[in-house]
C-alpha cells in the first residue's frame, strides 16, 4: 500500500467552481479509481492550494489504469484548465517525515 501527497494549485477566482465539481464525482469515476487501487483520496484546500493524499495499492499503475480511461481525458479537459499547471506538483511529493508507529513494550 502506498499513501502518496500531491500538490496543486487553483487559478485565482475558480474556488468554488472547483470545489462544486468534486462535491458530488460522478459514481462511474468513483468506480474507475476503485478499480485501479485506489483506497481513498482527500483534498484540502488552504485559498488556491489544493493539497491531497492518496491511498493507493501502486501509484505507477493506477495512473496507467486511469489514462487509458475515456473518462480521464474528459476529466482532465475540465479539472486542467482550472489549475496553475506550471506551479502544481506533477507527481508525488517527497516524504519528509512521519510520525513513527507506536509500539508498547
Amino acid at each position: 500500500m502506498q499513501v502518496i501527497g500531491l500538490h496543486t494549485r487553483l487559478r485565482p477566482g475558480l474556488e468554488q467552481t472547483y470545489e462544486r465539481i468534486h462535491a458530488k464525482l460522478a459514481p462511474e469515476h468513483e468506480q474507475a479509481l476503485r478499480d485501479s487501487g485506489v483506497r481513498s483520496w482527500h483534498i484540502w484546500r488552504d485559498g488556491l492550494d489544493l493539497f491531497h493524499t492518496v491511498v493507493c495499492e501502486d501509484w505507477a499503475g493506477m495512473e496507467a489504469a486511469m489514462g487509458s480511461l475515456e473518462l480521464t481525458h474528459r476529466w482532465h479537459d475540465i479539472i486542467h484548465p482550472m489549475l496553475d499547471l506550471a506551479v502544481s506538483q506533477r507527481g508525488p511529493l517527497p516524504l519528509v517525515w512521519q510520525l513513527p508507529a507506536h509500539t508498547s513494550t
